[in-house]
């Protein structure tokens, strides 16, 4: 995986717009329609939906990031986040690949220059607790049957 080449959205890109904090806030978003898109890589084709409810917190890690990467940002920038949020649940790409694919959108489809990709793949790579099935009593743990995704080997 080297290169994003293309995405297509096919559901959501108003919701991911319009974008209101949950009633519990801590820069947690819920999502109040399907959110459907595919991300063509040079290895292969990776489909995310997630369905009404599913929640997620834009870019990860504190407010004070804020200056080096927006939480929310643009149309793109946010699908980049929901689509590591939306891998972090190990239904298709392995930790290394998952950080990658976040590195890569950065870089090809919101055009950060270097350093910044590298780092924010880095700074995501420094823990696995976020990665996997959440535990029982994580925020998060709703949305196990709110979010699928799929990837395809591209054919070579």
């Amino acid at each position: 995986m080297q290169a994003v080449q293309g995405f297509n959205i096919y559901r959501g890109a108003s919701t991911l717009f319009d974008l209101v904090e949950a009633k519990h806030g801590k820069r947690r978003y819920e999502l109040h329609d399907v959110v459907d898109y595919t991300v063509k890589f040079d290895t292969g084709t990776l489909h995310v939906r997630t369905e009404p409810g599913f929640i997620f917190d834009g870019r990860s890690g504190p407010a004070i990031l804020d200056f080096y990467a927006p939480n929310l940002g643009t149309l793109e920038e946010r699908i980049g986040w929901h689509m590591h949020d939306s891998l972090g649940y190990a239904q298709s790409l392995d930790f290394w690949a998952t950080n990658m694919a976040l590195k890569l959108w950065l870089r090809d489809i919101c055009a950060y220059r270097w350093p910044k990709p590298e780092v924010i793949r880095r700074a995501v790579s420094l823990s696995k607790s976020w990665y996997g099935i959440p535990d029982i009593d994580d925020w998060c743990i709703c949305n196990l049957d709110k979010v699928t995704t799929e990837w395809h080997n591209a054919w070579r």
